[in-house]
């Protein structure tokens, strides 16, 4: 398919507009966007840094009459190969296009050997490489063509030529030249239109961040400003009441003000971790015991509400990484764990093992585990099981756990045994230094 594509090309490229009048000593004249992303070097200068002279005219000028009068065998074994290929030849149905084709090819490689290199001939090589290009093709087919194109004319020359073989050589030194000129001109163009492209894509990529860090901002505002609603009642509700109410209701409450105070925390957090996203920063020591505690606190209620027994170690490692973001990769799988526990008796296990410089911690669940061909899509964002599909939930814990771990240096996955439960594993690297007596106080 690449071959025709490229076939293709040279019959667009020859009919695009009309061949422009150039003086040669003048920049190239070249479509509008080629102009605003390349500064193509004159044509002169080209030539002279190919060492491109009036002897390599002549030597092409009387080769050109037999190789061009090779044009078309060359053409024609050309399409041969195309035609030894399904996935090509299925493309090349009509003979009406493939002669069209076949023309244009033929064309374009005659016009190489007659060195009329003019501005006509440099802006018809920069609408080539534009439409290569525009359509799609890589450089390698491209190039790939020239190659066989190389070949065929050096195979002619060989068995047409009776004469010394420095003479020959010279031959062929003019022959590569024209093709190296060739090439440059068109690839030149081929490539400012990737650039160009590029800085497109780049362009729409920074807006999009820069309306995402916005949406961040406006969204942790929205956020936050009912929990500071909650706090402010809860503390209105102790002042005036605290006397008056039974201790376990004050105690409640107090317990519901300090969770919103650190819900309100871990939104600046996460949002400070968001607006780094895109920032490369170096990875920083923490403590995964104090990240899995306030895990853990989040999700309590759940558990007592649901009767799961969490089974934590009495310590956890120091790693590098991320607090907020690891915070929220342990406070999702405990989560999805607790969502999912199917059996009267849940359990949720944690724990860990260090092999040479890296930390795997693990959340083991008693839940309906996960069909071996679903375990890899498990991370996909908006993938969902097909028996999970009545319980509540985005379809993109598990996308976004990837994700920070991923941003740690880390890695995720999950291992499974449908009917007993499922395993999730987050590796990261050590931490340089690790002090068993603090980590187990981290870990309280």
């Amino acid at each position: 398919m690449r071959g025709v594509v490229r076939s293709v090309y040279f019959e667009v490229a020859s009919t695009i507009n009309s061949p422009m009048e150039i003086n040669p000593r003048d920049p190239v004249d070249v479509p509008e966007h080629l102009a605003q992303t390349a500064a193509p070097r004159r044509l002169e200068d080209r030539l002279a840094f190919l060492q491109i002279d009036d002897a390599d005219r002549a030597r092409l000028e009387k080769l050109a009459p037999l190789l061009n009068a090779q044009a078309s065998d060359f053409v024609e074994t050309f399409y041969e190969h195309l035609f030894r290929f399904e996935e090509t030849a299925r493309f090349l149905q009509d003979p009406d296009l493939v002669a069209r084709l076949k023309a244009s090819q033929q064309e374009h490689l005659e016009s190489m050997l007659h060195a009329k290199w003019d501005g006509e001939f440099a802006a018809r090589r920069f609408r080539v490489g534009d439409a290569h290009a525009q359509v799609g093709i890589s450089p390698e087919i491209f190039l790939g063509a020239f190659s066989q194109y190389l070949q065929f004319c050096i195979r002619h020359l060989a068995a047409e030529y009776d004469e010394p073989a420095r003479e020959c050589a010279e031959h062929v030194l003019s022959l590569q030249k024209a093709v190296f000129l060739d090439i440059g001109l068109t690839l030149e163009a081929y490539f400012s239109q990737a650039t160009q492209s590029l800085r497109q894509a780049l362009d729409l990529l920074y807006r999009a961040n820069a309306d995402l860090r916005q949406f961040a901002h406006l969204t942790s505002h929205d956020l936050k400003t009912p929990l500071a609603t909650v706090a402010n009642l809860c503390d209105e509700a102790l002042d005036e009441f605290r006397d008056e109410m039974p201790e376990e209701a004050s105690r409640l409450i107090e317990a519901a003000r300090n969770r919103t105070f650190r819900m309100s925390q871990t939104i600046d957090e996460l949002l400070r971790s968001t607006m780094s996203l895109h920032t490369e920063q170096a990875q920083s020591e923490l403590s995964s015991a104090k990240a899995m505690s306030e895990a853990i606190e989040r999700v309590r209620p759940l558990l007592k509400k649901r009767t799961i027994q969490l089974t934590v170690p009495d310590a956890l490692p120091h790693v590098m990484g991320d607090y907020a973001r690891l915070t929220e990769v342990f406070y999702n799988l405990l989560s999805n764990a607790i969502k999912f526990i199917d059996k009267p008796k849940g359990r949720i296990e944690i724990g860990y093992t260090i092999r040479d410089h890296e930390c795997i911690i693990s959340i083991a669940d008693n839940g309906p585990g996960i069909p071996a061909e679903e375990l890899e899509r498990v991370f996909v964002p908006f993938r969902r099981l097909p028996h999970h599909r009545d319980i509540p939930g985005s379809g993109l814990g598990l996308y976004f756990t990837k994700a920070m771990v991923e941003l740690q240096n880390g890695r995720v996955w999950v291992e499974s045994q449908p009917g007993e439960g499922s395993c999730f594993y987050v590796l990261l690297k050590l931490a340089a230094v690790n002090d068993p007596m603090q980590d187990e106080q981290d870990a309280r």
